[in-house]
């Protein structure tokens, strides 16, 4: 029967052996073109230099067979010997695997010199040395200090698969292991420990500290540094009749008419060439989080390395929300005092602000879905958005979820972000944005931004992106196209908004949340930008006036990862994608393909939370949650602690000593 049909066939049979083997080889060749396609043409010219080394899979065992599986913590990054460019680098000598001992330690103090003849010519006012929670100066005390460990010379860390420490001053050299980084925070597992060849630090009785004393006291001595603004408050409030006739007025505009209330961009600016400008860490956590010593130690660790050891500059709070709505806490102090008793150490009592649900709906009552169950997640903007209304002695607000660790130090960490965005060109922000950086791919970020310009012809978004009913608070632009910008706009400008991750249009994106939006006048057509994550972000006091004021007068709604970054597009704000280190933990992608995974915007990439590679990112140090336990941070970070993942301590004679990495989640600890 099959034969007769074959012979009545239109098609001789030879002629459909063909055709099929056509449409084979046409399928190949298509299953081959994503990974240059789908990176949008962002691969370096040249041909690839990089190979991804994983310990234990090109290397044979004895038995011939290989270890194709892959051990947290073991891939790293190694050059072929080709030597193009001058760039070619040796094999590292010190990966995930390694251990403290035996590399020289030594006090990590990434701190400017203060006070030097170089500092002065520079900034106003002095710096004065801060008392800590041992009851003296904190600067030159080894006991308040955290510890590295230099790698040699001829050895550098690990790198990356996105971002860099070199292209951006993160600096490379130096490794962090667990006892040296935390033993100055009361890491009770350090008593005893002679491997880094230091004394222990004195005891503190931890329960008697009292942070929000030392860091007031901290800018009493330091107010001279610093811009003096309006008396700041020490919790929140529900609004006012006030608030809501004058919320104009919270707007910073760059040129505001005489006599107007409004703040001045342009002033602020010219002042804050000689005032330091002050941040404010906003740590979110809320009700029945149980604060573990790891959390203890990370909190400690932020204040005495960002507040007191800087005189200031930055100072640490915890944003506390109130789930449970019978406890009334603005109706009645003891309700309040009770609430923290209850839900936060003492030792931050003074530091942690609390909030909830009614007070968000009466501040924002335009805006929808306050549900106590969906307003962490889809409000996370507005307590800070408040927090500048009771702080607004501050000039740049950062937001850390309280499940991010940074092995490194803290101060050194958002002093390079904020130095190196301040750096940064407006021209083309938002198209350098669009795209993870790989130094295995685009080898250098001169390269990396020269690629995007070809891209772009030298054009892209310049000045504000408008919508209907929002009216820019940002600059014009100096020249009527960005052709006409040497790509000198914006450079020494504070950033308006850091993400630590890439920002694309949603639209174009398969992303869940591309289309939640609410009372945008223009609708699904209004413009706008997201980020995959936002764990860590800053945003200045500018962009978060710009939101409040949008939230309160026409209830505008978008996910936390759209708001910030969308706002900043509306009103020509200057925005910078941090190119954080970020490690991949796998073992059957190169560079290449990687990067075409994580550089387009299709179906097939991880922007896509139900696409094929929706599970790649948990094999990231700092991605999001994928709920596929256990991702990569959690089990590097487990490693680092010296437990495993029930929380057993296991054999501590290795001492891993990583390089200064953010990780996200971290879950359980």
């Amino acid at each position: 029967m099959f034969q007769r049909q074959r012979e009545g066939s239109f098609f001789p049979r030879h002629v459909l052996s063909i055709f099929i083997l056509v449409v084979c080889i046409i399928s190949l060749l298509w299953f081959q073109l994503p990974s240059k396609a789908l990176s949008r043409h962002l691969h370096a010219p040249s041909e690839k230099i990089y190979d991804v080394y994983i310990q234990g899979s090109q290397d044979q065992d004895a038995s011939g067979t290989g270890d194709s599986r892959l051990q947290p913590g073991d891939v790293y990054a190694q050059r072929n010997d080709t030597g193009e460019d001058g760039i070619g680098l040796p094999r590292p000598s010190v990966d995930f695997t390694t251990s403290a001992i035996d590399i020289p330690f030594e006090i990590y103090d990434p701190y400017p010199d203060y006070n030097s003849k170089t500092w002065k010519e520079m900034w106003k006012g002095a710096h004065f040395a801060c008392e800590g929670p041992r009851g003296v100066d904190v600067n030159g005390n080894a006991d308040d200090m955290l510890g590295a460990y230099r790698l040699p010379n001829d050895a550098l860390e690990p790198q990356p698969i996105f971002g860099s420490y070199k292209d951006t001053g993160l600096g490379f050299g130096y490794c962090f292991e667990r006892h040296a980084r935390n033993s100055a925070y009361g890491d009770e597992d350090a008593a005893g420990d002679r491997l880094n060849n230091r004394p222990q630090p004195q005891k503190v009785e931890w329960e008697k500290v009292n942070w929000g004393r030392l860091q007031r006291e901290c800018y009493n001595r330091n107010r001279g540094r610093f811009q003096e603004g309006k008396a700041p408050l020490s919790m929140f409030r529900f609004p006012t009749h006030e608030d809501t006739s004058r919320v104009n007025e919270t707007l910073i505009l760059p040129d505001p008419a005489p006599n107007s209330e409004h703040q001045s961009y342009r002033q602020w600016f010219s002042n804050s060439k000689s005032y330091k400008a002050r941040n404010a860490v906003l740590l979110r956590t809320y009700e029945n989080k149980k604060y573990t010593p790891d959390n203890m130690l990370h909190i400690r660790s932020m204040i005495t390395e960002l507040s007191l050891h800087s005189g200031a500059e930055y100072e640490v709070f915890l944003l506390v929300q109130i789930v449970d709505l019978d406890r009334h806490i603005f109706s009645d102090p003891a309700v309040y005092q009770k609430a923290l008793d209850d839900f936060v150490p003492h030792e931050f009592h003074n530091i942690s602000i609390l909030f909830n649900v009614p007070l968000l709906e009466a501040w924002y009552p335009k805006v929808g879905k306050h549900n106590p169950k969906d307003s962490q997640q889809a409000h996370m903007t507005q307590p800070v958005q408040l927090f500048s209304l009771l702080r607004p002695d501050f000039d740049m607000y950062w937001q850390f979820e309280l499940d991010v660790r940074y092995t490194g130090h803290h101060y050194h960490h958002l002093e390079a972000i904020r130095q190196w965005s301040q750096k940064q060109p407006r021209k083309l922000q938002w198209e350098r944005a669009g795209y993870f950086y790989s130094p295995f791919i685009h080898r250098t970020w001169k390269n990396f931004s020269a690629k995007v310009g070809e891209l772009t012809k030298g054009s892209g978004v310049w000045g504000a992106v408008t919508t209907t009913g929002i009216a820019p608070v940002g600059p014009k632009p100096p020249t009527e196209s960005a052709e006409e910008d040497d790509f000198e706009w914006g450079v020494g400008e504070p950033a308006d908004m850091i993400n630590l991750m890439p920002i694309v249009d949603p639209v174009t994106t398969y992303m869940m949340f591309r289309d939640v939006l609410e009372n945008y006048p223009d609708g699904k057509k209004t413009p706008r930008r997201t980020a995959p994550i936002t764990p860590v972000i800053a945003m200045s006091k500018r962009l978060i006036r710009a939101m409040h004021h949008s939230q309160v007068t026409l209830g505008t709604h978008m996910m936390p990862e759209m708001f910030p970054e969308s706002s900043a597009l509306q009103h020509g704000l200057k925005v910078v994608a941090f190119p954080e280190p970020v490690y991949l933990d796998i073992s059957d992608k190169g560079p290449e393909e990687l990067e075409s995974i994580f550089n387009n915007l299709t179906e097939a990439s991880v922007w896509n939370g139900y696409g094929p590679h929706r599970s790649v990112g948990k094999h990231a140090n700092y991605w999001w949650s994928s709920g596929m336990h256990p991702e990569f941070s959690n089990v590097l970070y487990r490693r680092w602690l010296g437990i495993d993942m029930e929380g057993n301590k296991t054999d501590d004679e290795q001492r891993l000593c990583l390089p200064a990495i953010t990780l996200h989640p971290i879950k359980g600890l």
